[in-house]
């Protein structure tokens, strides 16, 4: 599906030197607090500062850190997407209007909305989530599920996953997070409480089946090569209690479960409401807001209140990790 799109000069302010000009460390992990985008290197050093003039609800930046997507607070659960090019400075409108849901299919005052933007590994692709927002009735996980889509970068046009449509027979789920594997091949997401891998073509599902009967909420966390998946599953089986929350690495070979001791490299680490996870930094949602560690430096974000449309919304800072395990740091049969 195509959409109109438009270009403008984006005026970003640079507030420090990027990386390659003054420093021999890379940026692992990237936050936005207020409007300004933070990249630093695992030592707690700030690499660079972009001032992006605005208030973003979500964002992805590619490998190369050339290009930068941005979603809108438009909505409690989303906005549009718009592509940052952080070279030239210019802007482009990613969506114009709905992609998937047929306005007349939505309820009254309810409107599509995109999140989750991740970059493929080569930077031609973006994988999203689309599902709805309907202030009305209240947002929550079942009301407003959707697929996932891929966007080619180069031609605009928008792939909608099939194999996301239907979840075991039980249709949407808010399915979030799209998480590329390292050859580019599968994209790993979850949803209520499970994790689930599909090509990037959408034509097969996988569900890996995470969880257990006992304990049923299960969230995948980041691949680990192209064979493994880091994820956390909650012991308590109570949904918003992180404290209950432990670590497994789940083989995609033999669908078998193991202790990531190895994979495990900050000593004390916790794995309480774990949402990112690499050898050098890790995210965690906590019950106030968000929390990044990497083996250098801590980062505390509380939750923030905005206003939209005479409403209310609370959200914690958007916050990523731009680098994935190392190939020293993953397992033989993860490779």
């Amino acid at each position: 599906m195509r959409n109109r799109l438009f270009h403008a000069v984006l005026f970003l302010t640079f507030l420090a030197i990027p990386v390659f000009a003054q420093t021999p460390d890379e940026p692992v992990v990237a936050y936005v607090s207020g409007t300004t985008l933070t990249l630093a290197a695992s030592s707690g050093q700030v690499i660079q500062k972009i001032d992006l003039k605005h208030p973003v609800y979500n964002f992805a930046l590619s490998k190369d850190r050339k290009l930068l997507v941005i979603v809108y607070p438009d909505t409690e659960t989303g906005g549009h997407m718009s592509l940052l090019n952080l070279q030239t400075h210019t802007q482009t409108r990613l969506t114009n209007g709905n992609l998937y849901f047929k306005v007349k299919d939505l309820d009254k005052g309810e409107t599509e909305v995109f999140d989750d933007p991740a970059f493929s590994p080569d930077g031609h692709s973006l994988a999203f989530a689309i599902h709805t927002d309907n202030p009305g009735d209240g947002n929550d996980a079942i009301n407003d599920s959707g697929p996932l889509a891929v966007m080619d970068l180069q031609t605009r046009k928008v792939r909608v996953l099939k194999s996301t449509e239907n979840i075991d027979g039980q249709g949407y789920c808010f399915s979030n997070t799209p998480m590329w594997s390292p050859d580019g091949k599968w994209i790993l997401f979850s949803c209520e409480s499970g994790g689930f891998i599909t090509d990037a073509r959408g034509t097969t599902l996988r569900d890996l089946k995470l969880g257990t009967d006992q304990e049923a909420d299960a969230s995948p966390v980041s691949w680990v090569g192209n064979s493994c998946v880091l994820y956390v599953q909650n012991i308590n089986a109570t949904p918003g209690d992180y404290d209950g929350d432990e670590a497994l690495l789940f083989n995609l070979h033999t669908s078998k479960s193991q202790n990531p001791a190895s994979l495990m490299t900050f000593p004390n680490r916790s794995v309480a409401g774990l949402t990112e996870a690499s050898d050098s930094a890790f995210i965690r949602r906590t019950r106030s807001g968000r929390f990044i560690e990497t083996n250098g430096k801590k980062w505390e974000f509380p939750e923030i209140k905005r206003i939209l449309k005479n409403r209310y919304s609370w959200r914690a800072p958007s916050a990523h990790i731009l680098s994935g395990w190392k190939p020293s740091s993953i397992p033989p049969e993860c490779k």
